[in-house]
């Protein structure tokens, strides 16, 4: 009997460059890899979620409440169980997309945030970390926002920013794992061949410096925007997949720093603000001089604080009246 796909998550932040690896990575032979499927982030997180809020406040809690809900029917290793068996199901089906796979990697940038319910459910699972350069994310993020991506991407640096910073820390959860592997998108602009191989090594999957260069020459961004594409797509969207692509401008220019020719001091101050700690702890800056002055940076920071005070002085008046319409009709 074939032994089952072994399950490679592939997280970062969205617009990390997370699309190209995985494209990279199913072009070989023995690895599948479906269109994102949301598990953990849409299915598997919110079950967690609602099995743990049953059993908040611990044994004091519990005994305050009645005794209802799933904890009244499963014991904690069944639910496990019941999340297991569908993360099996889930890669069996997608290993079958591409007959001979060995190994399926699922990319959703969003399964960043989902540590507890992965560590629950697959906690056999490898995990590639994509990490970029937070200011080519967010300055990706906003584009995308005010174009194709404009139901989901934020349209803010402030916000893009928070978005690369969450999910960043919260894929770094995983970090200290023998399952673990850090990717930087800079490496593989950089060292593309040697960068791609340490990956495949990480996933078990053998794969020499010119199978590498070789992949990197297929999957370049002018190529892919032209339609070239490893992704196996079955399930219900089997039948209508082939006649789907990405929308235009799905596929960025790629590249780094374009940010420093489209930011003003405004986005500069704002990145830094939110996100510029982090920025500095990857390595990226030793310091923030990128963005501005101390004195910039102090006023830009003070503006922000009172922006915020009287943000919550407007939903706190805004909640009273509602209450008060509510009371009085």
């Amino acid at each position: 009997m074939t032994p089952p796909a072994e399950l490679v998550l592939l997280i970062g932040a969205p617009r990390s460059g997370t699309t190209w690896l995985q494209q990279m990575l199913g072009a070989h032979p023995l690895v599948a890899t479906p269109q994102e499927t949301d598990l953990f982030s849409r299915f598997l997180q919110p079950l967690l979620d609602s099995w743990e809020r049953e059993t908040r406040g611990g044994q004091a809690g519990i005994e305050q409440r009645r005794f209802k809900g799933m904890h009244s029917v499963l014991t904690a290793s069944e639910f496990a169980a019941t999340g297991t068996d569908l993360v099996s199901r889930v890669v069996a089906n997608a290993s079958a997309l591409k007959p001979g796979s060995e190994v399926v990697v699922e990319k959703t940038p969003s399964h960043s945030l989902c540590a507890s319910s992965i560590s629950l459910f697959a906690p056999n699972a490898k995990i590639i970390h994509l990490i970029r350069d937070g200011r080519d994310v967010a300055s990706s993020l906003v584009a995308s926002g005010n174009s194709w991506g404009g139901w989901w991407a934020p349209k803010t640096v402030t916000r893009a920013s928070e978005v690369w910073s969450e999910h960043t820390r919260g894929a770094s959860a995983a970090a200290g794992s023998d399952n673990y592997l850090e990717v930087r998108y800079e490496d593989i602009q950089s060292d593309g061949a040697s960068t791609l191989e340490r990956v495949f090594a990480h996933i078990g999957i053998a794969a020499t410096i010119q199978d590498c260069e070789g992949i990197l020459k297929a999957f370049a961004l002018d190529k892919m925007t032209q339609g070239e594409s490893s992704i196996v797509i079955g399930g219900e969207f089997a039948a209508a997949a082939s006649q789907r692509s990405e929308p235009v401008g799905f596929f960025g220019k790629g590249g780094s720093g374009s940010w420093r020719t489209t930011w003003g001091k405004a986005e500069l101050l704002a990145f830094n603000d939110t996100a510029g700690d982090l920025l500095v702890e990857l390595g990226y800056e030793e310091s923030s001089a990128w963005a501005g002055t101390p004195s910039q940076i102090a006023s830009f920071r003070r503006k922000t604080q009172r922006s915020q005070r009287l943000y919550q002085r407007t939903e706190r008046f805004s909640s009273a009246m509602d209450r008060l319409i509510r009371k009085h009709p």
